[in-house]
């Protein structure tokens, strides 16, 4: 078997390491009515991540004219030009990322 230098070794799996974190992408918003709301998405997945009120939820993403929009489990997040709006139990609120 031929051996590897370790530096290369080092190297590879650095790169790797970096093209795992472009594949995602990670934001906390925060809302109007005082949620916090924290959203993963993967590259290729029709899918977004939430953690709200200490709960995790998947949401799939829906049709939208314009923006991202995710719904499931009685709550929509709905993402235009890098602003939200959360809308669970009948109610809606803006949120802003940071």
């Amino acid at each position: 078997m031929p051996r590897v230098p370790l530096p290369i070794v080092v190297v590879v799996l650095g790169l790797g390491g970096a093209l795992a974190a472009q594949a995602q992408t990670y934001a906390t918003y925060h809302c109007r009515d005082g949620s916090e709301v924290s959203a993963v998405s993967f590259a290729g997945e029709r899918r977004i991540h939430l953690q709200l009120d200490g709960r995790a939820l998947t949401l799939p993403q829906r049709v939208a004219i314009r923006g991202a929009r995710y719904a499931g489990s009685g709550v929509s997040f709905w993402i235009i030009k890098g602003t939200a709006t959360l809308r669970r139990g009948g109610r809606s609120t803006a949120c802003t990322p940071g």
